[in-house]
């Protein structure tokens, strides 16, 4: 997916223009149930009341507010993350649908397992978009393990 990037990559257009809009509809809806480093914060993102969006210049405010939420928690609950696959400039966004097992703000990137039974990959968070659950579809055998996200 990101082999090519490069080190020191940096999130593309197409992301950036699609993290601006999640931030705006975000503070449209309000900042979520909790504050910053507060399990309500954790409970919002995990049932889909809040949406998490990277720092465009990685790490910032958001991979701090990500970090410091209960990891060992968020591998029992299925949640989506919206990635940009594919060689650039030919790509395409996805939302992935499994666990996070483990996120490492320094080495930018994100542990996740996609439901079905498929490897475990490392996300750079330069191609992530955005991290959050399902109201309607949390539970194993609910969700596919990946869809195309219409970026328009």
């Amino acid at each position: 997916m990101s082999e090519r990037d490069g080190a020191g990559a940096l999130p593309s257009v197409l992301v950036t223009k699609v993290r601006a809009a999640g931030r705006d509809a975000r503070r449209s809806c309000g900042p979520g149930g909790g504050g910053l480093e507060s399990i309500e914060r954790y409970n919002d993102l995990v049932v889909g009341a809040y949406i998490w969006v990277p720092d465009d210049d990685h790490p910032g405010a958001a991979a701090a507010e990500l970090a410091n939420l209960p990891f060992h928690w968020l591998r029992e609950w299925t949640l989506w993350v919206g990635v940009e696959c594919g060689s650039r400039p030919d790509t395409a966004l996805h939302r992935l649908y499994g666990t996070v097992t483990f996120f490492e703000p320094d080495a930018g990137q994100m542990g996740f397992s996609p439901t079905g039974g498929h490897p475990a990959v490392a996300l750079p968070v330069h191609r992530i978009v955005a991290l959050s659950g399902d109201r309607q579809r949390r539970g194993p055998g609910q969700v596919p393990a990946h869809e195309p996200v219409d970026e328009h």
